[in-house]
């Protein structure tokens, strides 16, 4: 399996949503879930941002779906647009959406779905003039790059960043499976006397002792853990990449 990484920019004016997202840098959207098929495509967006502009959001979004001349990326009608705000506060919106697309070239996961069939797995971002997404593949990218880039509505372009081996997609399982036991058992130790706790509870130096063993190897351990996490929050949050390699038989379209 790969992983193929890449971004769609948007110019000021191709999108009502994404001038949103370029008008305020600090307004930010992750995929919590996608699911395709070669007829729709439904999930579920958690948006960040000030409450101004998640108001304007909703705005915008209620516009959007009401609107009958509403394409998608590609440029084929949107036939049905449905959304729900699951959730809402001052910071955040959590929104199902689904959206079934008519004749002609279809959106990026509607693609992927006709190419990859059952067991497409997608995420996404969108920040600033950018919406990422992130296919985990089993075949090669080529068919879907061209479909994608051939065919993309003007005031959109497409930029590819990696091709590669998937530094970890899904998040479920990822601390057992890459923390040591040791390393793991500090952070929970830490976690549960309040170490992290504002005040903080206890000291590193009576954790140690509480769980039997030294200040050196447990402060060892805890850096250690908390490095890790800081790899994972930079890969996953801040646009990171630990891993681009490409593979040979891709690198020549990607030029």
């Amino acid at each position: 399996m790969r992983e193929f990484v890449f971004t769609i920019e948007y110019e000021t004016g191709a999108d009502e949503v994404m001038d949103l997202f370029i008008d305020h840098g600090d307004l930010y959207a992750r995929s919590m879930e996608i699911n395709a098929t070669s007829e729709a495509v439904w999930g579920i967006d958690k948006v960040v941002g000030p409450t101004t502009v998640l108001d304007d959001l909703d705005d915008r979004l209620e516009r959007v779906a009401s609107d009958p001349t509403t394409t998608g990326m590609c440029g084929a009608p949107v036939t049905e647009y449905e959304y729900t705000i699951l959730s809402s506060n001052a910071e955040s919106r959590k929104i199902y959406s689904l959206r079934r697309e008519g004749a002609g070239p279809r959106s990026i996961p509607l693609v992927a779905a006709n190419h990859v069939g059952e067991g497409l797995i997608m995420r996404s971002e969108r920040r600033g003039d950018q919406f990422r997404w992130r296919l985990l593949l089993d075949e090669p990218a080529t068919a879907i790059y061209e479909d994608i880039r051939t065919n993309l509505r003007e005031g959109l372009s497409l930029t590819v960043e990696r091709l590669g081996t998937p530094p970890c997609l899904l998040e479920d399982g990822r601390v057992q499976q890459t923390l040591t036991p040791e390393q793991k058992a500090a952070l929970e130790a830490a976690i549960e006397h309040g170490y992290y706790e504002a005040p903080r509870q206890q000291s590193v130096t009576e954790i140690a002792a509480a769980v039997g063993v030294s200040r050196s190897t447990f402060q060892y351990r805890l850096n250690r853990a908390e490095a890790w996490l800081a790899q994972q929050f930079a890969a996953d949050s801040l646009d990171v990449d630990l891993d681009v390699d490409l593979d040979s038989e891709d690198i020549e379209f990607i030029q």
